[in-house]
């Protein structure tokens, strides 16, 4: 090894401190992950950077981007371009997500939307997806789970949902959050002007 190589070791753990360097610069850190494929025709040291996406919009506009591979028959001779790869990858979607064009819900943006005709649709969409959870719970082998452990599965696999139609739907995880919030918020204000509602028997009773 001559004196003017890089080794592979060295400048991935160079590469690695980087990472963490841009990290702690940012308000919006991008992971970064070096891994190593074989088999296909990515096979070589990959470098990937990602953004935490907080809309739909931003999740879109870093699909294809913030990705290197150096294939393994070129990596001893490219070993000193890792940590500039990593620099490269980390702006793709840094830039991605700046330039990224706010899109409001759908709720806050139709013109022509009914207040009445979308509540009552939320309305049938609630009770369906419980009537939905409890024929589950009645008919599935776990039905003699706990009733709390039964609520907390229907919570989860309904956040799941929560999370599929917010993508879909263009809501971004700040709204959504916020959402989550003040249903919370209702139930439990019935919960408290209702004591009787409290003691109904849980999802899978």
């Amino acid at each position: 090894m001559t004196r003017d190589t890089t080794s592979v070791g060295g400048a991935i753990a160079s590469a690695l401190e980087r990472a963490e360097e841009l990290r702690s610069l940012s308000d919006r850190p991008a992971r970064v992950r070096i891994m190593t494929i074989f088999g296909d025709d990515r096979s070589g040291l990959t470098i990937n950077a990602r953004i935490a996406a907080r809309t739909p919009a931003e999740h879109r506009a870093q699909e294809g981007l913030g990705t290197r591979c150096i294939p393994w028959d070129e990596l001893d001779a490219r070993a000193g371009e890792i940590v500039g790869l990593v620099d490269a990858v980390v702006g793709e979607v840094t830039l991605a997500v700046q330039n990224t064009p706010p899109v409001p819900r759908p709720s806050r943006s139709e013109d022509d939307l009914e207040l009445a005709v979308f509540d009552d649709l939320i309305d049938e969409l609630g009770q369906t997806i419980t009537l939905s959870a409890l024929s589950v719970l009645e008919k599935h082998p776990a039905k003699q789970v706990s009733r709390e452990l039964g609520s907390e599965a229907a919570m989860l696999a309904a956040l799941k949902f929560a999370v599929l139609a917010a993508y879909t739907g263009h809501v971004g995880l700040n709204d959504a959050q916020d959402e989550l919030r003040m249903a919370m918020g209702e139930v439990m204000n019935k919960m408290l002007a209702s004591p009787e509602l409290a003691r109904r028997p849980n999802l899978n009773s």
